[in-house]
C-alpha cells in the first residue's frame, strides 16, 4: 500500500514548458552559440548546472563560467515560474487528499532547489512537501534511481511503499527498476517514447491527477 508519493516538478505537477522555453538559448546566443537538435538530446535529462556544464565545456566561445551563467539565469527562471507556470490540473486536489490521509510526500527534480521552494511557495504547496531532493544533490540523472530511493530514505519509507509522479520516460523507467510503484505522466514532448512510458507505469494520466482518483482509493494505506 502507498505510504508516499515522489512528485517531479516540471511537467508533472507543474507545466512550465513556457518557463523554459528559450531561456538557456537566450542566455548562450549572446556568445553567438546555436544548440544542436543532439545538445538537446543530451541536456534534457540534466540540472540546470549540468546542462550549462555541458555548454561551456562544448562552446569555448562563452567567456563565462558554468556557475556564473547560472547565477545570471536564476531571477529571469524565477520569475518566469511566477508568470508562466501552472499546476497541473488536481495536483492541489490530489496533495490535500494525500495530506489528509498522512502519505508523506517529496520532490525530485531537476530543479535546483533554490528554485523549487519558490515554486512551490508561489502555487501553495509547499506545505505538503516533506522533502526536496535535486540531481545536483545526487550526482547522478533521473536516468538512474538514487534519487527516488533518497526520498524514500528521507521519508523512512521502502521503495515499494512509494509511488513516484513522472513524465520523461527514462525516469519512468528507471523509478520502476529502483522497485517503485509509478504513475506515468503523458506529454507531447516525450509523444516518440510514449510506448517506454506505458511500459514502465502502473498507471498512466493524460491531463489531469483526478485520473489517478480510483487508483489512489484502491492502494492507499
Amino acid at each position: 500500500m502507498i505510504k508516499g508519493v515522489i512528485f517531479d516538478m516540471d511537467g508533472t505537477i507543474i507545466d512550465s514548458m513556457a518557463v523554459w522555453d528559450k531561456v538557456i538559448e537566450e542566455s548562450v546566443a549572446r556568445f553567438g552559440v546555436i544548440l544542436s537538435r543532439t545538445d538537446y538530446k543530451i541536456i534534457d535529462p540534466l540540472s540546470q548546472i549540468q546542462v550549462l556544464e555541458y555548454i561551456c565545456n562544448k562552446y569555448p566561445q562563452i567567456t563565462l563560467t558554468a556557475q556564473e551563467l547560472s547565477d545570471d539565469m536564476d531571477t529571469v527562471v524565477i520569475e518566469r515560474y511566477k508568470k508562466f507556470s501552472k499546476l497541473r490540473h488536481g495536483a492541489h486536489e490530489l496533495m490535500k487528499k494525500l495530506y489528509r490521509n498522512g502519505i508523506k510526500m517529496s520532490l525530485a527534480t531537476l530543479t535546483a532547489k533554490r528554485q523549487a521552494e519558490k515554486v512551490l511557495i508561489h502555487h501553495g504547496l509547499d506545505k505538503y512537501i516533506n522533502y526536496i531532493i535535486t540531481v545536483d544533490e545526487i550526482g547522478k540523472s533521473k536516468e538512474y534511481p538514487d534519487i527516488y530511493l533518497n526520498a524514500a530514505s528521507k521519508m523512512k519509507l521502502l521503495p515499494n511503499e512509494c509511488m513516484v509522479c513522472e513524465d520523461a520516460p527514462y525516469a519512468v523507467k528507471s523509478a520502476k527498476t529502483g522497485g517503485f510503484l509509478v504513475c506515468g505522466i503523458s506529454e507531447k514532448w516525450y509523444e516518440d517514447k510514449r510506448e517506454q512510458l506505458m511500459q514502465y507505469s502502473d498507471i498512466v494520466i493524460k491531463k489531469s491527477f483526478d485520473e489517478l482518483s480510483d487508483f489512489l482509493d484502491d492502494n492507499l494505506c
